[in-house]
Parts: structure tokens; C-alpha cells; sequence
């Protein structure tokens, strides 16, 4: 009778050790197909992180017409791919390929700042603290031209995708490869993350991409990849499964060194007094502190420790990745919607509600689109 009993507490405990530590609350399903709708959402994933594991996924609606979201559909998570760039450079840093503090026009000038010496202050460290001194793309400048518009390095931030777009040629340069190579060298086929690319050349021949919406919500049946198209700043195209991978292998530090991973999460840049980013203080209660970006990555400091995140938004896309390193929790929300930004906040609210960084977005979202709130 001893052995029975003690038997049965042994498959108790085991029963106990293997109930997952994360459910999501009653009803989360029904709340998040109700905000698709409002949000004219074609396509959602959800991931959380506990303790350094991906306890629990979610996926609602279609990929494309007639196809269910699920563990191989790869999103668009737009300017999410930054963090992947920024790994890549971590890991390069960590074996000496690289240094954070290079000047990189001995392998590469862009074209377009050839005329102007400060060009020659242009670091690795610099480009991916968005401290270059540039407008997002040249596209923002009103003759399309690339110029200056800071000092670099001065610590005014910023934001820039070219800056990732620039770093990433001189990868190409020094390395002598194709930049998506590198990526999958350093951080892809590492992690095994074998539903992502950076390149369109390659996302336009595999199953399980998301197809773009229109400003309704309704696919976009003839949208077609660029050709000979890669990006260090945007289009990364994810599952969430790969990019939980992603997430946990940076929050383990795999393959990046104490010091580079100190880099990682040291504020080297500052938010607090940016224009756009600056944190209302009758809107969010705390504001974040620390507040600004690591190397490559945004880190929100709160009274339990930081968060580590960073997001991506454009004309179908809504995305965010986010972790803890004290806890290693974390989650992923992927969305396909002409509304994303507005979009995952409010899932995060449901899936993650003790998470405090969407605070700041609803914020954010307050302060742009007004009329909607």
C-alpha cells in the first residue's frame, strides 16, 4: 500500500511539473477575433515566453484566402528585422570579426555622403544606436538625397533604417558575402529558424508568407515581391515559433559575450526628450526609466528591471518582440492589418496584461491618432 501511495504521489508531481505556466485568460480568443475586426486584421500569431521556454501560441484568421494562420506562416514584421541585424553584429562583435567602434568607410561610403567628411565618424556603434545623424530614408529628405542632419555620435537620437542599410554593406564589404548570407551564417541556421529570410528573392519561392492587405483589410490577390531585394531594416519575413527561438536565444545570451551582451542593454542612446518618442507623463504612468536604445534594441527600464523589445509597423504590417532578461519572459505578436500599430497593443493588453510596454504605445497611439480615441 506504501509503494501504491507513494506511486501516486510520484505521478502527481510529475502531472504538476508538466502543467504549462501560462494560460491565456478566459475568453482571449473571442476578445482578439472581436479587435481583427475592428482593426480590419487578416492574420494574427501570438507567442508568449516563461522562463525561457515558448509556453503558449495562438493563431487566428487566414495567410492568404482560404488558408489558416498557424506555426509555419511566415508575417511580414517589418522593422522587427533591426533586431535581427542587431544580433548578427552582436555575434560578429563577440568573435572579433567586428568592432562596435570601426569606422566603416574603410569598406564602405554611401554614395550620396562621399562629398561630406563627416562620413569618416560613421561606426557600427553609432549606426545602430540611431546616432548617425539621418532621417529614416532618403526618401525622407525632400530632394531624396541622404545627408546629415545631427552631428553623428553627438547621442541625439535619431531613428534610421538606412543606418541598418548602410552597416549591413559594410558587412558585405569586409566579409565578402551577400548580407543575407551572413544573417543566416550568424543567427538563422544557429538558432534553427528555418521559416525566416531577409530577402524577398527568397521569400517569393517558399509556402506560408502572409499576403498584404489593403487599407480594408481584403488581400492584395496581385501583390508580387520585389526582385533582388534584401533588407537589413525592414521585411523580415518570421513565424512566430522562429522569432520565440529568436527571442530565447538572445535572451540566453547564445553566441554573444558578457560584453557585448552588456552593450546590448545599455542605454546608449536616449529617448526621454525626442520629439515623437518622448514619454506624456499624463499618459503613461510610469514612464519608462531607462528609456532609449541599446545597441539595435529599445530598452524600457520599470521598478522590476528592463525590457527588451523592439517592433515594426508599415502599411500591412503591426509587430513587436519583447523580453525580460531578469525573468525570461517574453512574447511575440505578429499582425496583418493596415491598422498593426494600433492593433497589438490591445492584444498585448490581453495576452500579456502585466506587461507594461504597451503603455507607451497606447500612448504613442493617443498622441497620433487622436481622432480615433
Amino acid at each position: 500500500m506504501k509503494f501504491i501511495l507513494g506511486l501516486i504521489a510520484v505521478l502527481m508531481l510529475s502531472a504538476c511539473a508538466t502543467v504549462p505556466v501560462y494560460s491565456p485568460p478566459l475568453g482571449a480568443d473571442e476578445e482578439i477575433r472581436s479587435l481583427m475586426t475592428k482593426y480590419d486584421a487578416a492574420s494574427v500569431g501570438v507567442g508568449i515566453i516563461r522562463d525561457g521556454e515558448l509556453v503558449w501560441t495562438g493563431y487566428y484568421g487566414e495567410q492568404s484566402p482560404g488558408v489558416p494562420v498557424g506555426p509555419a506562416t511566415m508575417f511580414n514584421t517589418a522593422s522587427v528585422n533591426k533586431a535581427i541585424t542587431t544580433e548578427t553584429a552582436l555575434r560578429l562583435a563577440s568573435k572579433g570579426v567586428i568592432d562596435l567602434d570601426e569606422p566603416i568607410s574603410a569598406y564602405y561610403i554611401h554614395p550620396d555622403l562621399k562629398d561630406d567628411p563627416r562620413h569618416n565618424l560613421l561606426t557600427p556603434r553609432i549606426l545602430l544606436t540611431h546616432q548617425a545623424g539621418f532621417k529614416n530614408w532618403p526618401y525622407s529628405y525632400d530632394d531624396g538625397k541622404l545627408a546629415f542632419i545631427d552631428e553623428p555620435g553627438n547621442g541625439a537620437y535619431n531613428y534610421a533604417g538606412i543606418g541598418f542599410r548602410i552597416f549591413a554593406k559594410f558587412l558585405e564589404a569586409k566579409l565578402e558575402k551577400p548580407f543575407p548570407e551572413i544573417v543566416r551564417e550568424q543567427v538563422f541556421d544557429p538558432i534553427g529558424m528555418t521559416h525566416s529570410t531577409n530577402s524577398h528573392d527568397i521569400a517569393k519561392t517558399l509556402e506560408g508568407i502572409v499576403l498584404p492587405v489593403d487599407e480594408t483589410g481584403a488581400f492584395l490577390t496581385d501583390h508580387e515581391f520585389e526582385t533582388d531585394y534584401w533588407s537589413a531594416a525592414d521585411d523580415l519575413f518570421v513565424s512566430v515559433e522562429d522569432y520565440a527561438a529568436f527571442l530565447i536565444a538572445t535572451m540566453n545570451n547564445d553566441a554573444v559575450n558578457d560584453a557585448m551582451s552588456y552593450e546590448r542593454v545599455r542605454v546608449q542612446t536616449s529617448m526621454a526628450e525626442n520629439e515623437i518618442w518622448e514619454c506624456a507623463v499624463d499618459g503613461v504612468d510610469p514612464c519608462p526609466a531607462p528609456y532609449g536604445h541599446g545597441i539595435g534594441w529599445f530598452i524600457f527600464g520599470y521598478e522590476d528591471g528592463i525590457v527588451v523589445h523592439h517592433g515594426g509597423n508599415d502599411a500591412s504590417e503591426g509587430a513587436i518582440g519583447y523580453f525580460e532578461p531578469a525573468t525570461k519572459n517574453g512574447g511575440v505578436i505578429f499582425v496583418n492589418s493596415p491598422k498593426g500599430v494600433q492593433l497589438w497593443p490591445e492584444i498585448a493588453d490581453i495576452v500579456d496584461p502585466d506587461q507594461e510596454i504597451q503603455d507607451v504605445f497606447h500612448d504613442l497611439i493617443r498622441k497620433f491618432f487622436p481622432e480615433e480615441n
